[in-house]
């Protein structure tokens, strides 16, 4: 007789078990949130064509960057110990956030503080001719004609793209080069995201 009532105890627990277990198979699950990343092909081609946009207007356009004339003699024109001229470079900053969108407010703090490290070197070099930081190309990196550069892009194949978050870098390797290996660079450029779409942050890997 207890083994009946044993059984029939442990008959009665099996089933309580099965039908707890069919409730919670059967009750609605709760929503996981996920997020939807962009994906990688979409920022790549953004950031391919933000590179390439700048280019062709810089190549074409260059000169009218150049027109700015950023430092001058302190005690004479073009004449050394020289000295940034701020206002110069007010002005060229906002021809820049107006004309060239692909450059941003990164890049332009970047650059601002390269001027004021030239400001520096000007008052430690008194005499020399060659004004510190103003004997390359700040956007081709090089001493280049811009077309040059140009032209490589335009040719390569070696596009090096990372993406992170809001950041990315990209390393252009020569279009002779067709085994690309890091350092055999054409240009590297940095870019931020701002506003939800890519800037360039820097030009040149310091």
């Amino acid at each position: 007789m207890k083994k009946i009532t044993l059984l029939l105890l442990l008959s009665a627990s099996l089933l309580a078990c099965k039908d707890q277990k069919k409730e919670k198979e059967t009750a609605p699950q709760e929503p996981v949130e996920t997020a939807t990343a962009v994906p990688f092909a979409e920022d790549s081609a953004a950031i391919r064509n933000v590179i390439m946009d700048f280019y062709k207007w810089y190549t074409a356009n260059y000169e009218k960057l150049m027109d700015f004339k950023l430092y001058d003699g302190v005690k004479k024109p073009d004449m050394p110990p020289y000295q940034i001229k701020w206002d110069a470079v007010d002005k060229y900053h906002a021809y820049i956030r107006e004309k060239v969108p692909q450059l941003g407010e990164a890049f332009l703090a970047r650059q601002k503080k390269f001027f004021q490290e030239c400001d520096s070197a000007f008052k430690v070099d008194l005499e020399g001719e060659l004004p510190y930081g103003f004997d390359y190309d700040w956007y081709t990196n090089s001493q280049e004609d811009p077309s040059y550069l140009l032209e490589g892009l335009q040719a390569s194949n070696n596009w090096v793209i990372q993406v992170k978050n809001e950041e990315a870098t990209v390393e252009i390797g020569a279009p002779e080069n067709k085994n690309y290996a890091s350092g055999s660079l054409l240009i590297f450029v940095g870019l931020k995201k701002e506003n939800g779409q890519w800037k360039m942050a820097q030009i040149g890997n310091d």
